[in-house]
């Protein structure tokens, strides 16, 4: 399941939120503290401290920037992707 690291306050995490929404997708909220110095597990499991991150399914790490956030989740959760031939395996 997909974890987005991130504040309410955050301007740029609200646009990742709103965009998971709108996709319809089910993922964890991990909000962090507003001190960058008090976010161990952020550091931790992305080697930074920036909002908003998401972790994907396979483990990457899209840190600090929600338009390469969103990007993401429209190539890889937009219904046009979803109707995109999937490499089967066997």
């Amino acid at each position: 399941m997909l974890k987005l690291y991130q504040a309410e306050w955050c301007g740029y995490c609200a646009r990742v939120r709103s965009k998971m929404t709108e996709l319809g997708i089910t993922y964890i909220i991990a909000n962090v503290p507003r001190a960058k110095a008090d976010r161990k597990e952020l550091l931790e499991v992305s080697g930074q401290a920036g909002v908003p991150t998401l972790i994907t399914e396979d483990g990457r790490v899209i840190a600090d920037d929600d338009d390469a956030i969103i990007a993401y989740l429209e190539e890889q959760y937009s219904q046009s992707a979803s109707l995109r031939p999937r490499p089967v395996t066997g």
